[in-house]
């Protein structure tokens, strides 16, 4: 009896141990911080933006260059690539940074990781990205992921993992719910 319930307590350790490592391998990133900058603006907004007109006309001006840019972090893949100065840019363009407590990073790993399921969150809507992480490692950028919780869109760079089922599972949701804690 003793030697089975040993045996049977090694194995459960064994198990959540692997799993644990497991659930490791699967992550996109290897981090130990994670940054979180988000904007409140209104789809009215971003459109009085992307079609600004002319008084009493019916002709488009010509955006800025900022204001180009500004549009691409809220609707496009814009940064394709990672740039260390990104998060300046966000904060210059009005994007409010926001601590993360350290005791939520298990679960936000558990989101942005490989996941089996697939809730085929096909979305009709144009993305708005509002939400965006940066994790780091060593004070260096090793992933951005911006998010559109409305569409369920995501675009994540920085990552050798399988992104295709990001947000499955309801994570989409649980992200959201984490960060209005």
């Amino acid at each position: 009896m003793k030697f089975s319930f040993k045996l049977l307590s090694i194995l459960i350790l064994l198990l959540l141990f692997s799993s644990a490592i497991h659930a490791q391998e699967l992550s996109f990133y290897d981090f130990d911080q994670i940054d979180y900058y988000s904007i409140d603006i209104s789809t009215q907004d971003i459109s009085d933006i992307e079609y600004q007109r002319k008084k009493n006309s019916f002709e488009y001006e010509k955006i800025s260059k900022k204001d180009s840019l500004f549009l691409s972090l809220l609707r496009n893949n814009y940064p394709e690539t990672i740039q260390e100065d990104f998060p300046e840019k966000l904060i210059k363009y009005g994007f409010k940074k926001t601590d993360i407590d350290k005791k939520r990073y298990p679960e936000i790993n558990t989101i942005f990781s490989e996941k089996p399921c697939n809730d085929d969150l096909g979305s009709f809507c144009i993305p708005t990205f509002r939400d965006i992480f940066i994790f780091r490692k060593k004070d260096q950028i090793v992933g951005i992921a911006k998010i559109c919780y409305s569409c369920h869109l995501a675009t994540i760079i920085g990552t050798e993992r399988n992104i295709r089922n990001f947000g499955s599972c309801g994570d989409f949701r649980k992200l959201q719910e984490l960060m209005n804690k």
